[in-house]
């Protein structure tokens, strides 16, 4: 019997970072922290930065790609991403011998790697699909709306990442400016509550390991987000294990498989 563990090390608007291990396999999503935060987290795992197979990049907003640079500089591990994304950032990488453009499934062993597009106000944004023998995880952050490829990504999914970033309500009456309220409420902004919510009742039936992720410093909060999810999905009595990943703390899944 084998075991996928994934734990979020970091998730917030200021920085992300995500750890999958899953056949023999540890792969990260995301470098949105520094090489030391990512050192030390990897640490309480027992994994070592050189014990990574692969890096898998969503998109080039800061808090995706902040430590990348350093990352690349020190450590010879694959880094996967869009054409689109590495020009954006190629100026400030001064590495670039590690990177592999993404444009087809990749393949370590029986895991294979796919991806999807994202609705996000970014240059060919992607959630990721990992496949393990009849096992699926999926990585969906960083999205304004459910489109079809995201429903049939969570609807394949026996383990999944997905984005609850924000509580509609608190978002309008908070302090940010209107253009960035606008921003996170659009289709290319962030998923609320709500919608993640619905899009977990209205997806496939099965039984489902979840982490919310990307949750909103400023406009969110767990009561809030528990009250939206409680008045959705309360008396569906869906079979849907939840957690909430945190800003700047380990939260994992380990399962059986």
């Amino acid at each position: 019997m084998k075991t996928v563990e994934l734990y979020t090390l970091a998730s917030s608007s200021a920085g992300n970072a995500t750890l999958l291990r899953i056949g023999d396999y540890r792969f990260l999503i995301d470098v949105g922290v520094s090489t030391l935060y990512l050192k030390r987290s990897l640490e309480r795992l027992l994994i070592r930065v050189e014990d990574i197979d692969a890096v898998f990049i969503t998109h080039e907003h800061i808090d995706h790609v902040r430590g990348l640079e350093t990352f690349t500089r020190n450590y010879r591990i694959p880094v996967f991403i869009r054409e689109g994304c590495l020009n954006v950032i190629s100026k400030r990488i001064l590495n670039k011998n590690n990177f592999q453009v993404l444009d087809d499934d990749v393949k370590f062993g029986d895991v294979c790697v796919s991806f999807f597009p994202t609705p996000h106000d970014a240059v060919d944004p992607v959630g990721y699909k990992f496949s393990y023998k009849d096992f699926c995880f999926s990585y969906v952050t960083d999205l304004g709306e459910v489109t079809s490829d995201i429903k049939y990504a969570i609807d394949c999914s026996d383990l999944l990442v997905l984005e609850s970033n924000h509580d509609i309500e608190m978002l309008k009456s908070g302090s940010y400016p209107y253009y960035l309220k606008k921003r996170i409420l659009s289709s290319n902004g962030h998923l609320s509550n709500k919608d993640a919510a619905l899009a977990l009742l209205n997806s496939k039936l099965k039984r489902r390991n979840i982490i919310l992720a990307h949750l909103s410093e400023k406009n969110n909060c767990i009561d809030l987000l528990k009250k939206t999810y409680k008045e959705i999905l309360g008396k569906t009595r869906l079979p849907f294990k939840i957690k909430v990943a945190q800003p700047r703390d380990i939260v994992g899944i380990k399962i059986s498989i």
